[in-house]
């Protein structure tokens, strides 16, 4: 991965728990990359872990803008960045890379954010009113405290924010908000795993076909309960039974052998690791569909096995 060695020009806290970051080049130089909405890019933070953010901002700007989420579960990415950094500090940042497009067309779009879930639609909302293309924002909270980006939404006819809402509610308003399909609509949905579930579902049962429906996890998925698997280490010579819920790199490491890691999340790279043999359960959102279907790689810092056992060059 390469990465440029960026500033940190401004720093805000937009919301309870959640930082503003303003990123421009170390040595005032001009971006040396641009990005489409729903663009995200690595961060390697003074911690030395890296996190990816999405960006909220459009490449005309200037500068890179991230809303960073202090995750209660931090491993030294968030709550790095939250307590430790400061305006004029540098880190390396990757190219965007986009995993979540806008996709093209005159249409309408329907956005529907839940939390933090709200960065990478924001950049959709603002490509969509700067082309004129018909845009909506539904945008979920848990309170009004932390609801970011309201003092910029709050006034706009065609954004709704939705705060303090218990489970049920949400689903009850979405129920009565959410539109019939119309031909050349798009609906874009991220935040928790459960939102974007009932969101999916409630839009099929309202005529929307798959192919108009795009969401984007934030966090890793979950490692799933599926039966013990032998995971064989070719190039160490050893193997090891991975136990239900436990990670390929978790097994391998009780093995004595490490897997070089970075995000944790299958969305770096850093992991990616060949298959000799076995069925891959792909989890990530790094590898493209052709790799995948290709059999020979795997992120096995999500991904699993799909079979029994499965044969790695590790």
């Amino acid at each position: 991965m390469s990465w440029v060695e960026m500033k940190a020009r401004g720093l805000r806290q937009e919301a309870e728990g959640i930082l503003a970051v303003e990123l421009c080049m170390a040595d005032a130089s001009p971006l040396p990359f641009r990005w489409e909405p729903g663009a995200h890019v690595d961060v390697q933070t003074g911690s030395g872990v890296v996190r990816q953010y999405s960006l909220t901002n459009l490449a005309d700007e200037g500068c890179v803008r991230l809303a960073i989420k202090h995750a209660d579960d931090s491993r030294g990415g968030s709550r790095w960045l939250h307590q430790q950094l400061r305006v004029g500090d540098r880190l390396r940042v990757s190219a965007p890379r986009n995993l979540f497009p806008l996709q093209p067309g005159n249409g309408p779009v329907l956005l529907v954010a839940a939390g933090i879930g709200v960065t990478p639609l924001l950049a959709m909302y603002r490509q969509c009113r700067a082309q004129q293309r018909p845009v909506q924002l539904l945008y979920f909270s848990r309170s009004a405290a932390h609801g970011a980006f309201v003092e910029q939404l709050r006034d706009d006819p065609a954004v709704r924010l939705i705060s303090g809402l218990c489970a049920a509610d949400v689903g009850a308003y979405l129920d009565q908000h959410l539109p019939a399909w119309q031909p050349d609509s798009q609906l874009y949905t991220c935040g928790p795993d459960g939102f974007m579930s009932s969101v999916q579902q409630l839009a099929g049962e309202r005529g929307w076909p798959s192919s108009a429906l795009f969401q984007e996890h934030f966090q890793a998925s979950i490692v799933s309960d599926s039966p013990a698997t032998e995971l064989v280490l070719a190039r160490s010579g050893k193997s090891v039974t991975v136990q239900a819920g436990e990670t390929l790199v978790a097994a391998a490491e009780r093995a004595g052998v490490s897997i070089p890691t970075s995000c944790g999340m299958g969305m770096c790279g850093a992991c990616m690791t060949g298959v000799v043999s076995g069925e891959v359960e792909h989890r990530d959102q790094y590898l493209s569909d052709a790799e995948r279907a290709s059999g020979q790689w795997i992120m096995p810092c999500v991904s699993g096995c799909a079979g029994g056992r499965l044969e790695l060059n590790a």
